[in-house]
C-alpha cells in the first residue's frame, strides 16, 4: 500500500482548488451578511416609525 504518491498528488490538487472554494465561501458570507444587514435595517426602521407614532399620540394626548 503506497500512499506517498497519491497523498502528494491529492494535496497539490486540493491546494489548487482551495482559492476558488475560499472565494466562494467569502461570497456566500458577504451575501448572508448583506441579507442580515437589510433585515436589521428593516427592523430598526419599523422601530423608529413605531416610536415616532407613539410620541405623536402622546403629544396629542397632552395637547402639545
Amino acid at each position: 500500500r503506497e500512499t506517498g504518491g497519491w497523498g502528494c498528488g491529492r494535496g497539490k490538487m486540493a491546494a489548487s482548488n482551495n482559492p476558488r472554494k475560499f472565494s466562494e465561501k467569502i461570497a456566500l458570507h458577504n451575501q448572508k451578511q448583506a441579507e442580515e444587514t437589510a433585515a436589521f435595517e428593516e427592523v430598526m426602521k419599523d422601530l423608529s416609525l413605531t416610536r415616532a407614532c407613539k410620541l405623536l399620540h402622546f403629544q396629542t394626548f397632552l395637547g402639545l
